[in-house]
């Protein structure tokens, strides 16, 4: 059974029970909190920034999306967004865009975190435009804060082209991938992707993130290898709740090295886990006992998953919808 995890803080009709969808008339706004332990631990945000604008889409030529409205002239145009498809055989869909504040007109960016390329976006699409939650929200985030030390602040590790990278908090407050010299504190952390925050001071920081319960769906497609898999929704998850079945393209196999796999962080080392093919169950390696539906993903945290090929994946729907 799914859990929303998350205090509602606004104007919602109903209470979420089970797999029911609730139908609320504002966006529901809430809270979850993990701690961070020195050391590792698995993160991802999925409560997000509540939309800078939504409307249609005017005209689209090119990169260039033409919306019914204009972004207000007070969204900072340094800070990374991204739009969403929220009606329309296209809905669930995302790509990074580029805003000018005052204009309606927002372009779309090259981007690792683009699941289409919309060519086929129609007039009269419903969209809105988001600000990616960022390094520094990460950061502001905790408390107590993390440490900024040149040599031996906090750390926040990406996957990004098949291997974490690091990124630390220097002693100016701001935030630098290791080694580096260029300030990331604005760096996105793409929907649906989490993260590793690497604790180096003995006292615990707690995690508290604030946000929008995202109210449209959500497209997750899988490249083949390594990925960081993060809830779209303040969700536990199950493999059976990740759609993580043979039926929508997950590979079984009883060669655990063939099949596909999830990977789970606890103490202290990634635990695998497999979908073996005589049932289509999911079992730890080496285990004996069926996993389908116990939860791996609790919804502040992340995964590592390893596909065997890349697949369009499931297009995910919120546990809450607006009207």
């Amino acid at each position: 059974m799914k859990k929303l995890n998350v205090a509602l803080a606004i104007l919602v009709t109903a209470v979420m029970a089970g797999n029911a969808q609730t139908t609320v008339t504002s966006d529901v706004v809430g809270y979850q909190q993990i701690a961070g332990a020195k050391g590792y631990t698995t993160l991802g945000f999925p409560l997000v920034n509540s939309p800078v604008v939504t409307g249609t889409v005017s005209s689209k030529s090119g990169s260039t999306i033409v919306l019914s409205a204009v972004c207000p002239s007070t969204v900072n145009a340094t800070k990374p967004y991204y739009l969403e498809v929220t009606s329309g055989p296209l809905a669930g869909e995302r790509v990074d865009v580029s805003v000018t504040p005052g204009s309606a007109n927002v372009a779309i960016v090259t981007s690792p975190g683009n699941t289409s390329t919309l060519s086929t976006l129609a007039n009269g699409a419903s969209v809105l435009v988001r600000q990616h939650v960022t390094l520094g929200q990460v950061d502001q985030s905790c408390s107590p804060a993390l440490v900024g030390d040149d040599a031996n602040g906090d750390r926040i590790l990406f996957f990004i082209n098949g291997a974490f990278v690091a990124y630390v908090k220097a002693s100016d407050g701001l935030w630098y991938e290791d080694g580096g010299f260029d300030d990331m504190t604005n760096m996105a952390v793409q929907p649906g992707v989490g993260f590793l925050l690497h604790r180096r001071a003995n006292t615990q920081t707690t995690v508290t993130q604030i946000g929008t319960v995202r109210s449209n769906k959500f497209a997750r497609p899988y490249t083949a290898g390594y990925q960081v898999y993060a809830p779209a929704y303040p969700v536990d998850l199950t493999p059976n709740s990740m759609g993580a079945t043979v039926a929508n393209g997950w590979r079984a196999n009883s060669d655990v090295t063939k099949a596909d796999q999830i990977f789970i962080f606890t103490g202290g080392a990634f635990v695998k886990n497999y979908l073996e093919a005589s049932d289509n169950s999911w079992y730890e390696d080496g285990g004996f006992d069926p996993l389908n539906t116990n939860v791996l993903l609790p919804s502040a945290k992340s995964v590592v998953v390893f596909k065997q090929a890349a697949s369009a994946g499931v297009v995910e729907t919120s546990p809450v919808a607006v009207q």
